[in-house]
């Protein structure tokens, strides 16, 4: 068992179309069941996973499941309609952000500025600052979906997810920062590429539990399905999903040797399953290479508290 108070990160995936953040919503309140939210030491989210992301560290994740348990929108065209004409996330946005918010986990999300594909990375903490929202909406701000996009620092500032769909990156630059007094013990990568290896991306000397949500629903993605039947089995599977994975990784002695092993063998017994699916999300994380080649190391992470 530790000796000390265990620390776990959780970066939460490019969602790729907003209905999939229930699945990031089921497995994160099966998480809860197995570790204290004071042992989460930082959280990063991508795109629509910003919402999971803000949740979980201002304690309101059932305020994000009922919420999405009320949108019931089976047909496309009537999505497009909410989301063009009616400002669909916005309201999302405007729902999940309170000012009596409290953010107690530090929350890391990407931004990308064109012409050149440029990132940064904006940490949010404490008590709710209205400046988050402006930022928060130009990191959701996908292409097509928003008639304009947002405009910042002198350039157009669009969803995150084009440079770093899965935000891994800034929790490992993070921990380096603290390995010494604070070293992280686990970090869970909740996403929706079934070929994305975090083993290609970067070097972890942190176990990695790499995870496609979608996995507990046969790959079922469905981006533009927000059916109340449909957000119901998402987040009742990947509850169930959430529970079996967590159980597995906290029912031995706690170590980090366990937690490495553990999460290297549900890897390789979900990898040949998720290599023969292809879906949209890969195409977005080969895009994400090109954000990588033009992101600037010493510049890319900027403060917002």
């Amino acid at each position: 068992m530790f000796g000390r108070r265990r620390r776990f990160a959780i970066a939460i995936a490019y969602s790729g179309g907003i209905s999939n953040c229930a699945y990031q919503i089921g497995f994160t309140k099966a998480l809860m069941q197995y570790i204290a939210r004071d042992e989460i030491a930082m959280l990063s989210g991508a795109s629509c996973g910003i919402f999971t992301a803000y949740a979980l560290s201002a304690d309101k994740l059932d305020y994000a499941e009922n919420l999405y348990r009320n949108i019931d929108i089976a047909r496309k065209t009537e999505l497009f309609w909410q989301v063009f004409a009616k400002d669909l996330l916005a309201d999302h946005m405007d729902a999940m952000l309170d000012g009596q918010d409290v953010l107690t986990v530090p929350v890391c999300f990407p931004v990308c500025y064109l012409p050149v594909f440029s990132t940064r990375y904006y940490w949010i903490q404490g008590a709710y600052n209205r400046v988050w929202k402006r930022y928060i909406a130009a990191a959701t701000n996908y292409p097509f979906l928003h008639v304009f996009p947002s405009f910042m620092h002198g350039r157009f500032a669009i969803d995150g997810g084009a440079v770093d769909n899965i935000p891994l990156y800034p929790l490992l630059r993070a921990a380096q920062h603290t390995a010494a007094q604070q070293p992280l013990d686990l970090i869970f990568v909740l996403h929706f590429d079934s070929q994305y290896d975090h083993r290609r991306v970067c070097s972890a000397p942190v176990p990695v539990i790499d995870l496609d949500l979608s996995y507990c629903n046969g790959f079922s993605k469905a981006h533009y399905d927000f059916s109340r039947d449909e957000i119901e089995k998402r987040l009742h599977t990947s509850f169930a999903y959430g529970n079996d994975i967590c159980a597995r990784l906290f029912g031995g002695d706690g170590s980090r040797a366990h937690f490495q092993k553990t999460a290297d063998e549900i890897f390789m017994q979900e990898h040949a399953a998720r290599q023969k699916c292809f879906s949209v999300d890969r195409l977005v994380t080969a895009l994400n290479v090109v954000g990588r080649k033009f992101r600037s190391d010493a510049r890319c992470m900027q403060r917002l508290f």
